[in-house]
């Protein structure tokens, strides 16, 4: 559904007519550019409470010869199609989101059809929605409040529309990021699954286990904990793209995101590749016991002097293993330079962002789309998030400290 909102600039006086696309959040918040003077502007949707206007926003008379500006929570839009009134980026995308799906259902070998809910089913609680409460449970286990985790799990589940309910807040997360980062990426979790098969039959293993829960698992919990709260906090960004890329979807630069809150999602990359960076450590350990070696020793090196190596060649120790190998692919050390050091210089009116590659990021100019960027977080969040999953079942199964 796509409604009209009337604002005019609070700077220039300019109108805009904002056609917005209702998507599936409890809040959905857009900033954009002024079409005139450039500066940024805003409107936020709160359900239950309604309309709120800001930054530099005012609600104005309705003008439909104003310049139109299209926003959607969910999807992103065509280059050719940003400013035109007939613009339907649910329907663009929809056959493919559909297609997506089906094609990883086949891969996982699943029938290509789509499951629908019955009357009797509960819908699954929104994403946001059920953040919220994953997140205050989560960080009060954290806090070693684990009857009070206990309590918010307990409220919150029974309506929460799961089929097999979690009773355990380690299952909980285990699931909620399952859901997150479905169709597409569930392969690569039976992948990663199946060389933790062959990794468990090995002489080194168990003290393996033993090395990630007294060593490991704590590290690894708060870096995956921070590293969610910064995506899923800033949702309203990533929303335009999560979809699509959990559904397989390509989303490049002939693709423009609406709302362009950069300031929520810059240090994204640069914080996430850093803590894929650190986390990986956890596959090579398994790739060691699957090339029958200890599990702390690599081809040429030791594993501690493999958590000196610089982060950004860390993937190659793992790169001959084609499952491990396929949760790596989105680890770009220059984006990450140009996202920790202030490199990055994002044209909200065109929506691109440049950033210097090279050493120091003295190199050539490169240039991606918002979109673009928004899509590569999401991988890379998704990478996170598989091998968090991979190593709660782990410790899950072989008890030994959780990582939450």
């Amino acid at each position: 559904m796509i409604v009209r909102e009337y604002v005019s600039c609070a700077e220039c006086g300019t109108a805009h007519v904002l056609r917005i696309g209702l998507g599936g959040e409890p809040v959905q918040a857009h900033q954009f550019a002024c079409v005139s003077c450039g500066q940024e502007m805003g409107v936020r949707l709160e359900l239950g409470v309604g309309w709120s206007y800001g930054p530099n926003t005012e609600k104005s008379e309705e003008d439909n010869d104003a310049p139109i500006v299209n926003l959607h929570p969910s999807f992103v839009f065509s280059k050719s199609e940003i400013g035109s009134a007939g613009a339907f980026p649910s329907l663009d995308f929809g056959k493919r989101v559909i297609d997506g799906i089906l094609a990883a259902r086949t891969r996982a070998g699943l029938p290509a059809t789509l499951e629908f809910l019955s009357d009797e089913q509960p819908q699954r609680a929104r994403i946001t929605e059920e953040w919220d409460q994953l997140r205050a449970a989560w960080s009060l286990h954290r806090n070693g409040k684990d009857e009070l985790a206990g309590r918010r799990l307990e409220k919150f589940i029974p309506g929460a529309g799961y089929s097999d309910p979690p009773d355990t807040l380690a299952d909980w997360v285990f699931q909620f990021a399952a859901s997150l980062i479905q169709p597409r990426f569930e392969e690569h979790f039976e992948g990663l699954f199946q060389q933790l098969m062959i990794a468990k039959d090995k002489p080194d293993f168990d003290r393996f286990v033993r090395h990630f829960g007294d060593t490991m698992s704590a590290a690894h919990a708060r870096r995956a904990f921070e590293v969610c709260k910064a995506y899923l906090g800033a949702f309203s960004e990533f929303s335009q793209v999560h979809h699509l890329v959990a559904s397989g979807v390509e989303v490049g630069d002939d693709h423009m995101a609406a709302s362009t809150n950069f300031d929520a999602t810059r240090m994204f990359y640069g914080n996430a590749f850093e803590a894929f960076g650190d986390n990986v450590e956890f596959l090579t350990c398994l790739n060691n016991l699957i090339e029958d070696r200890p599990f702390d020793q690599l081809r040429n090196i030791s594993l501690a002097d493999y958590q000196r190596t610089d982060k950004a060649g860390r993937c190659r120790a793992i790169s001959e293993n084609a499952a491990m190998a396929a949760v790596c692919v989105e680890f770009d050390n220059q984006v990450r330079n140009a996202s920790h050091h202030g490199g990055m210089v994002f044209d909200r009116a065109t929506g691109i962002i440049e950033y210097r590659s090279g050493k120091g990021g003295h190199g050539d100019v490169q240039s991606m789309g918002y979109a673009s960027y928004l899509a590569r977080c999401s991988i890379l969040f998704a990478q996170i998030l598989l091998v968090m999953r991979l190593e709660i079942l782990l410790a899950n199964e072989f008890k030994v400290r959780l990582p939450l």
